[in-house]
């Protein structure tokens, strides 16, 4: 997240890493439905959503990034300050009809924000779990894999190579999107300084090396999170979450885009697919992406991040995109 967002809403509810209480429980409250915006030839339809709090945890909450196992029957999410939410997941009748926990816990090494700032998430193909933290004062920009193991990110945890160029950017301008494409290699896209430039450093993590490449923006929108398109798909290779947060107009903005990898370093061409518009849609800081396919129909999970902040909620949206 960017940090002017932690100093607005900090005062409000910022809490360090704490662990949820035993005995308390995930609490999953439907929200009224969300209408997104699709360019012609695309259809989105709302699956269900929820408003997620757990009563007693002080720290629940601030999720960055999050993967959906392939059955759409648990998610996957971490947070800004190093915790990890497994959410088992239940649909009926082609909708997202009900969210409870399976499990929590905090990262190796990951007391808070300061030190362990979370932004993004993939799953390998052996299983492993690669996390990018975003540079905070006194810590580089980061890459770490974990293991398989259950509960997750529990293992020792083993430092991935930096993509070239990452460790100069400044801090809360590292990897906020992240995903494994369908051929194991991995998409890294990072979030950039202040002003958003009309492009952003993009790499490709195959054959044990980065490529470098590049990512076009929109004025005031940034990547911070990206899923794998299956192959072959008519969009293309990846779906990329963008967020629009400008404190001082109030004024936000969701959407999604569609990326298709370019060739020998150049820049990716991307094109919408889906917006959140605030007058259709309740909207919160989405900083989550996480795609499945179900009898060839893809499904879509959005997350929000909500700053362990009072004045904002965790929102967990489903749809699906034809």
């Amino acid at each position: 997240m960017r940090r002017w967002l932690s100093l607005i809403f900090c005062f409000t509810g910022c809490a360090g890493a704490t662990r949820a209480p035993a005995d308390t429980h995930l609490l999953a409250v439907p929200t009224e439905v969300c209408e997104p915006a699709t360019p012609t030839g695309v259809r989105a339809t709302f699956r269900g959503g929820f408003v997620l709090t757990w009563p007693g945890w002080s720290g629940f909450g601030g999720w960055s990034d999050a993967r959906v196992t392939a059955d759409g029957g648990e998610l996957l999410a971490v947070s800004d300050d190093g915790h990890y939410l497994q959410a088992r997941l239940t649909h009926e009748a082609g909708r997202l009809s009900a969210v409870s926990d399976a499990g929590s816990g905090a990262l190796p090494h990951c007391p808070n924000k300061r030190t362990c700032d979370v932004e993004s998430l993939t799953l390998r193909g052996d299983g492993s779990s690669w996390v990018g933290v975003e540079r905070e004062p006194g810590v580089d920009h980061q890459i770490w894999a974990f293991a398989s193991t259950q509960p997750p990110l529990q293992t020792r945890l083993a430092p991935i190579a930096l993509p070239p160029g990452l460790d100069v950017l400044p801090a809360n301008a590292g990897l906020e999107a992240m995903t494994t494409l369908t051929d194991d290699s991995v998409l890294a896209i990072a979030e950039g300084p202040e002003p958003v430039p009309t492009t952003l450093p993009m790499w490709r993590w195959i054959d044990q090396a980065w490529q470098s490449m590049r990512y076009p923006t929109l004025p005031d929108f940034r990547p911070v999170a990206a899923a794998a398109l299956p192959a072959g798909h008519p969009l293309g290779d990846a779906l990329v979450l963008e967020r629009k947060w400008l404190a001082d107009k109030h004024e936000a903005g969701t959407r999604i885009v569609a990326l298709r990898l370019p060739t020998n370093g150049a820049t990716a061409q991307v094109h919408e697919v889906l917006n959140l518009n605030p007058a259709h849609c309740k909207l919160d800081n989405f900083e989550a992406l996480a795609t499945r396919v179900e009898n060839g129909r893809l499904w879509l999970y959005l997350l929000s991040d909500d700053n362990l902040s009072t004045r904002q909620q965790t929102l967990l949206y489903a749809f699906t995109l034809e």
